[in-house]
């Protein structure tokens, strides 16, 4: 079981990864957006965080960064349904994270994504 926080802008996401996350055994919180998933990751501690890379207040890359720059050895994989190209990918990786998922992804996408992670 790994502690995992997923930030989320679209309720419907959250849901899935909800379902798919808590399904594999993992320990799973939420937050709506950058701003508040740096707040949580201040409360408790995480293995894991996945964020999208587009959101309103705070984007997946601002949030990665500032992640990385508090906790540096916590380990982020940035998701994105829009560019799916090589530069998207790119760009996520340069900021920090692990590793990076298009949008839309399979439940086993995710989980390979996670264990190639940790």
């Amino acid at each position: 079981m790994v502690k995992i926080l997923v930030i989320e802008d679209d309720e419907a996401v959250r849901f899935a990864l909800m379902v798919a996350l808590q399904s594999m055994g993992h320990d799973v919180e939420f937050a709506c957006n950058g701003e508040e998933g740096i707040e949580k990751c201040q409360e408790k501690t995480f293995e894991l965080v996945i964020t999208d890379l587009i959101m309103p207040q705070k984007d997946g890359l601002e949030t990665t960064a500032d992640l990385k720059r508090k906790w540096p050895d916590i380990k982020v994989i940035l998701m994105s349904g829009g560019g799916k190209g090589i530069d998207t990918q790119e760009v996520a990786l340069n900021s920090g994270a692990t590793a990076f998922l298009s949008k839309p992804f399979t439940a086993r996408e995710l989980e390979d994504c996670i264990v190639f992670s940790l």
